[in-house]
């Protein structure tokens, strides 16, 4: 990729990334972090909601602006557009879809980190999606891994003295 057209799309990120820090995402501007008029007065849960989120946005934002401030000293040393880790060129493609990526897509993919959620540097993850795709949309985080550990626990066996259907002949 030339350097002009590098230059453009990393110019390019910092005004979207400068206008969503404007917008201040995570609610830091509002006097207790939240936005006025969301949930009741008795049930705050949609507060604690809209808080969160817009932390967690907070945080991805701010992770993108690191990524920024990295890829332009890249621009400066003129290494833009070759991989932090291995120094093969990142596809023009790759660049112009995510102008901040620091790896090939085949490192990324290879590397068990990027599918790391606190990972949005190295990964896979776009400016335009940052979220990860779940196997079953129906299923937390939380519920994959309490299922991943109950794989490990033996059946609980019935308690002597007790008989179960399988426990009778025929």
């Amino acid at each position: 990729m030339d350097e002009a057209r590098a230059r453009g799309l990393v110019a390019g990120e910092r005004v979207r990334l400068e206008r969503l820090l404007a917008a201040d995402p995570g609610g830091l501007n509002e006097p207790d972090g939240i936005g006025d008029g969301v949930g009741d007065e008795v049930d705050n849960a949609d507060q604690r909601v809209t808080e969160e989120t817009g932390v967690a946005v907070s945080q991805l934002v701010q992770a993108r602006w690191e990524a920024l401030q990295r890829a332009e000293r890249r621009l400066a040393d003129g290494t833009y557009g070759r991989s932090v880790r291995s120094g093969e060129p990142i596809p023009d493609e790759r660049l112009e879809a995510d102008p901040l990526a620091e790896l090939t897509v085949e490192e990324a993919a290879a590397d068990p980190s990027t599918a790391d959620e606190s990972d949005t540097v190295y990964g896979l993850r776009s400016a335009r999606y940052p979220f990860v795709v779940r196997d079953d949309a129906g299923i937390t985080p939380e519920e994959e891994l309490a299922d991943e550990e109950d794989v490990d626990e033996p059946a609980p066996e019935a308690p002597s003295g007790l008989h179960t259907e399988r426990d009778s002949p025929g």
